[in-house]
């Protein structure tokens, strides 16, 4: 549901005070004899919620300001295009091909039409993107996750259901709203995550049809009597599980036909429900869904190493943490302000931090891209 949902364009739902409770810049992983050795490639960003790196470059959005930058290892950010308002989001890279993300209206925050298009920029001759798709118009039709059940899906009791705060969604099914947050582009389709549909879908370059890969699960918590107490909820429902909508926030390719996919999830992010966070694999063929790993707190991106390693951005928890191959448990890799997004290429992990800004605007835009090499 909407007000149930975390939009990272409006962090502010979430109480969240983006001045103070943050940790040092950056601090070694504990578990690590020697500190990563991190290098910054570029400041003063604003908002940048995704990033992509490969031989043709690092490229990063400052979704906030509508921008889509070229980051040089010397001087400014080279701006590749600006929207003019809307949101820019979602870049990845396949070849000499940009793809990334622009819209509105996600969560129905700004008061637009939900409208999420997939673009495309060739980084060597083109200047003016090509729409591939429109996600939102999709899930305006679809609505993949339209049956599922959010909130206390298990409680049949209308007068118990009633009981709950106006502020919270008792009961309720997945609603319209598209809010294209990653992609991930091959030679035939562009993968999205999208954090409104809570479905991971694929758009077929060629003929721009889109469709559903998979809805991801439900997260869920237990409600216990001091919880209720503190959400003023009735006593009727303690004891039940609440299922929160699972809100993928990134997608990158793995081996196999299988897709690597955040999910966030929804509500309150700060940790009065626990870390729900959980890392999947998706196959793309198949819709399959594989739990990999959980107890993140904000996980807004992964990266995935040739070793296998899973890197994974705890915006929240505001650190980088790492799953090594073969293991199912979280280790802190980096201790660091809001990390946003990561990439890794030439065993080399990029990764943007700082990246909600102060919303009051007392002080200037913060975020980073850093660069820490792998061992």
């Amino acid at each position: 549901m909407k007000k149930h949902k975390l939009y990272l364009a409006l962090p502010l739902v979430l109480g969240l005070s983006l001045g103070a409770g943050l940790a040092p810049a950056s601090s070694a992983d504990r578990n690590s004899t020697k500190p990563p050795v991190t290098t910054t490639f570029a400041d003063g960003l604003l908002s940048p919620l995704s990033l992509a790196a490969g031989r043709q470059g690092l490229f990063v959005t400052q979704n906030f300001a509508g921008l889509l930058n070229k980051v040089r290892s010397q001087g400014d950010p080279k701006v590749l295009y600006s929207s003019g308002g809307p949101e820019v989001g979602a870049v990845s890279l396949y070849k000499d091909t940009v793809y990334f993300s622009e819209g509105t209206g996600a969560g129905g925050m700004d008061g637009l039409p939900n409208v999420q298009w997939i673009k495309s920029l060739d980084n060597h001759r083109e200047a003016t993107p090509r729409k591939i798709a429109d996600v939102a118009a999709y899930e305006a039709k679809r609505n993949p996750d339209g049956r599922v059940t959010y909130g206390f899906r298990d409680v049949r009791d209308q007068q118990c259901l009633d009981r709950v705060p106006a502020g919270i969604p008792a009961k309720y099914k997945g609603q319209v709203d598209s809010h294209a947050y990653a992609t991930a582009a091959d030679k035939r389709t562009v993968y999205v995550a999208d954090a409104g549909a809570n479905a991971i879908l694929k758009v077929d370059k060629r003929s721009k049809r889109v469709s559903t890969v998979a809805v991801l699960p439900a997260a869920s918590f237990r409600v216990t009597a001091v919880l209720a107490a503190g959400m003023g909820l009735p006593d009727c429902v303690v004891g039940e599980r609440y299922y929160l909508e699972p809100v993928p926030t990134d997608v990158e390719f793995g081996k196999h036909g299988w897709l690597y996919v955040t999910s966030l999830p929804g509500g309150p992010e700060d940790g009065s429900l626990g870390a729900l966070g959980r890392v999947f694999k998706v196959h793309s063929g198949t819709g399959k869904v594989v739990q990999l790993a959980s107890g993140f707190s904000g996980a807004t991106n992964l990266a995935v190493s040739s070793r296998g390693d899973i890197y994974v951005a705890e915006m929240f928890g505001n650190k980088i943490s790492v799953v090594k191959k073969g293991n199912h448990k979280a280790r802190t890799f980096l201790e660091t302000t809001t990390p946003g997004a990561l990439e890794i290429h030439d065993n080399r992990l990029y990764a943007t931090t700082h990246a909600l800004p102060d919303f009051s605007g007392q002080t200037p835009p913060s975020g980073k891209l850093i660069k820490i090499r792998l061992r």
